[in-house]
C-alpha cells in the first residue's frame, strides 16, 4: 500500500511527522514549503521570497527503514564580488537510514546516510533545511563582471595574463637579443 500526500500550496506540507510511523505507511509528501520556514537559511538569503519544492518518501529499502527526498528553490543570495543579489536555482536529494543508535551506523550500506531520531516527532523542516544549506554554493557569484569596479579590475587581470604569456614566450629573451643587435 502506497499513501500519496500531496499539496501544492504553500504551507501544506506538516512541518513535524514521526518518521517511524511515515515508513511504516509508505507514505510520500510533495509540496511547498514557505521559505520564511527555515530561520537558519534565511540568515544566508539576501531575500526571502518564494518558496522550497520538496518530495519526500518514506519507505523501506535493502531491509532498513529510509527516506529518500528531492528539494529545489530559486534563492536570492548575496553575490560576493559586488555584495548585490542574485538569483540561484538550488536543488539537492538525499537518501537516509533511518537509526536509533550509534552504533547502528556501521550497519549501513553505503547507499545511505545516518539519520539518527530522537524522540516521537521529527522536524521535515529542519531535514529540508538542512539540505539547502548543504547545497548552496561555497560562494556565490554573478557569472559575469558584475560592477564597473570588477568589470575594471577584470580588465587589469586578463592584461596581466597576457603580459605574462609573452614574457614567457620561450624565444621571448632571443627576440629582444635581436632587436638590441638591430638597434
Amino acid at each position: 500500500m502506497h499513501t500519496q500526500v500531496s499539496a501544492s500550496l504553500p504551507g501544506e506540507m506538516p512541518e513535524t511527522v514521526n518518521f517511524k510511523r511515515q515508513v511504516e505507511l509508505n507514505r510520500t509528501f510533495e509540496g511547498d514549503y514557505p521559505l520564511a520556514k527555515f530561520s537558519r537559511l534565511r540568515e544566508l538569503l539576501a531575500n526571502t521570497d518564494g518558496h522550497v519544492t520538496a518530495k519526500i518518501e518514506f519507505g523501506r529499502s535493502v531491509g532498513f527503514a529510509c527516506i529518500k527526498a528531492s528539494v529545489s528553490a530559486k534563492l536570492w543570495l548575496n553575490c560576493q564580488r559586488c555584495l548585490q543579489p542574485l538569483e540561484q536555482d538550488v536543488t539537492g536529494s538525499f537518501k537516509f537510514a533511518l537509526v536509533r543508535s550509534e552504533e547502528e551506523f556501521e550497519l549501513l550500506p553505503e547507499e545511505f546516510e545516518p539519520y539518527l531520531l530522537e524522540g516521537e516527532e521529527q522536524s521535515m523542516i529542519d531535514l529540508v533545511e538542512d539540505e539547502l544549506i548543504l547545497c548552496l554554493p561555497m560562494v556565490a557569484a554573478h557569472e559575469d563582471a558584475c560592477s564597473s569596479y570588477m568589470e575594471k579590475q577584470n580588465k587589469k587581470v586578463k592584461a596581466a595574463i597576457e603580459a605574462e604569456k609573452e614574457e614567457s614566450h620561450p624565444f621571448a629573451a632571443l627576440q629582444s637579443l635581436k632587436d638590441d643587435l638591430n638597434n
